[in-house]
């Protein structure tokens, strides 16, 4: 590259050198045309010269920094291998070593299915460093090709009394660039990003996150610091897009007034513009919570992880970077949470937060408002389980990106879910092997089953925790649509307790559970933070 780069500014300086002694003032005749001719011919191979140097300096420079990426993912892709005792075969071949032998009998099962989730894992991963390091090779064998055959640009088509050498290195410096790999499908698993995530290099990372969010934002298994960058620049692109919406409602409204368009229309119309009012305001609001202080710590920061606004809205933020916490917890809220409403969440977020720092503040901890599911609206859309159902794979795939995306030792993972967001994730603990340590269920309609051995959790890592006044989990739960109570001892989970709760108006108890005086939310600060209450 050193070479390269004295070459091409030793290049530059010649190049206007020779333009300026090209046809000196006040010669004419055959023999300075013939003389500007020549020149002319040697200022367009000088351009093209140009064009060529500066497009292999700018391609090598690519394909250093793309291998920096490529060598990430295949130490990412060894160490997965050496920490669950398999080895990467020189051929790419996947071999598996054994499981610990003192793998309990009732335990072997589960362990030989995490194992070849591993092995698929590991294949993947490979099978993704072999398509990047072919992606970097044709890329730069394409741009060779063109510099070998000449075909950077055409200068002869250039005026050389305003085209500059500084201009050609420039268009040969663009075309010199290589492409970044492509991200698997939208419906990839976490899994998958995380190997294609790994491939890339630094600046490729950023470069995709500023320039292309939609392929970062709301990718399971990508870094958070990223997807907190891309996320921040599709809020941006909402909030415009819902503008635009509301200006367009206002002119309507305007004809409608006028006669210009049926005025009937003018009452469709602000009933509308309300509902993109409280939009538009749910966006404000959550860009206004978003900014802090440019040196706030990494544990206190707010990470965007998903942003959209159309339907109801989604939305995920994290408290604290979940990627380089101790303690990761993920809360998932219940009817009627969606993107309007998401303060109050976060405010029970930033609770949890605040109560695992006080369990243990010599560690780190993440807490995640997660609200990327379709929750019902309603009580009787409650009575529905189709909403958990479709929860389920959302809320697994969500959880096995977080331990995608972490670095270094493992956390400690914990998902709470409050009233129909407990019977969502207790769907998918029933169906999927979540990857979380803890599950606590609170003011819980129930999760799905009738005992804590029908979840594929340890049955010591469930918790439940129910208020004396809290219909929900009281009266809803016993009616057994969801499956035993998990506050019922029958249903064998460990009981977090609580403060009894406001009788008065009927289900404010079904609230109270971060009040900073109910202990129920100081013992979920414990859980978080990989202790035990009591």
């Amino acid at each position: 590259m050193g070479s390269l780069n004295a070459e091409y500014n030793e290049l530059i300086a010649a190049g206007e050198d020779l333009r300026k002694v090209n046809t000196p003032y006040g010669w004419s005749g055959p023999a300075a045309a013939a003389a500007s001719t020549k020149g002319n011919q040697l200022i367009d191979g000088l351009e093209e010269w140009a064009a060529e140097i500066a497009a292999a300096r700018r391609a090598a420079g690519d394909v250093a920094d793309a291998i920096t990426g490529l060598l990430n993912g295949v130490h990412e892709a060894e160490e997965l291998a050496r920490v669950h005792h398999f080895v990467i075969g020189d051929d790419g071949a996947i071999i598996d070593q054994g499981p610990p032998p003192d793998v309990p009998p009732e335990q072997q099962e589960a362990v030989a299915n995490e194992r070849r989730a591993i092995s698929a894992e590991l294949a993947e991963r490979v099978g993704q460093v072999l398509r990047t390091a072919e992606d970097i090779d044709n890329d730069f064998c394409v741009v060779l090709d063109r510099i070998l055959s000449g075909h950077t640009i055409d200068a002869g088509a250039n005026d050389n009394q305003s085209t500059s050498l500084a201009a050609a290195g420039n268009a040969g410096a663009a075309m010199g660039s290589l492409s970044i790999p492509a991200p698997p499908p939208p419906d990839a698993t976490a899994a998958q990003n995380a190997a294609w995530w790994a491939t890339l290099s630094g600046a490729q990372r950023t470069t995709l996150a500023n320039d292309r969010p939609e392929l970062v934002g709301p990718r399971d298994g990508v870094s958070s610091v990223h997807r907190d960058i891309a996320n921040r620049h599709l809020l941006d692109k909402e909030q415009s897009t819902w503008a635009t919406k509301r200006a367009n409602i206002l002119q309507g409204i305007e004809a409608a007034e006028k006669g210009i368009i049926d005025p009937t229309d003018a009452s469709r119309l602000r009933e509308e513009l309300a509902l993109v009012d409280s939009k538009i305001a749910a966006l404000d609001s959550l860009e206004n919570r978003l900014n802090q202080a440019p040196d706030t710590p990494e544990d206190q920061k707010y990470y965007l992880l998903d942003i959209s606004a159309s339907d109801d809205g989604r939305v995920i933020v994290a408290h604290g970077n979940p990627d380089t916490a101790d303690n990761v917890a993920t809360f998932v809220p219940g009817t009627g949470s969606n993107l309007n409403n998401f303060e109050s969440n976060l405010d029970r977020a930033d609770d949890m937060h605040r109560a695992a720092v006080r369990a243990d503040d010599g560690v780190s901890h993440s807490v995640i408002a997660w609200m990327d599911y379709d929750a019902p609206n309603t009580i009787p859309e409650a009575g529905l389980a189709s909403y958990a159902e479709d929860a389920r794979e959302p809320i697994d795939r969500f959880q096995d990106g977080l331990r995608e995306s972490h670095e270094g030792e493992p956390s400690h993972n914990t998902i709470i879910g409050h009233s129909y967001g407990s019977t969502a994730v207790g769907f998918a603990a029933r169906d999927e092997h979540l990857a979380v340590d803890d599950f606590i269920a609170v003011g819980s309609p129930g999760v799905g089953v009738d005992e804590v051995s029908q979840l594929h959790m340890s049955p010591d890592r469930v918790w439940a925790i129910s208020a004396e006044n809290d219909p929900v989990s009281g009266v809803v739960a016993d009616t057994g649509r969801y499956g035993t109570s998990p506050s019922d001892p029958a249903f064998g989970a460990n009981k977090i307790h609580s403060s009894p709760g406001s009788s008065w108006p009927l289900g404010a108890a079904h609230s109270q559970y971060w009040d900073r005086q109910n202990p129920a939310l100081w013992d979920m600060g414990k859980v978080i933070a990989g202790q035990r209450p009591g």
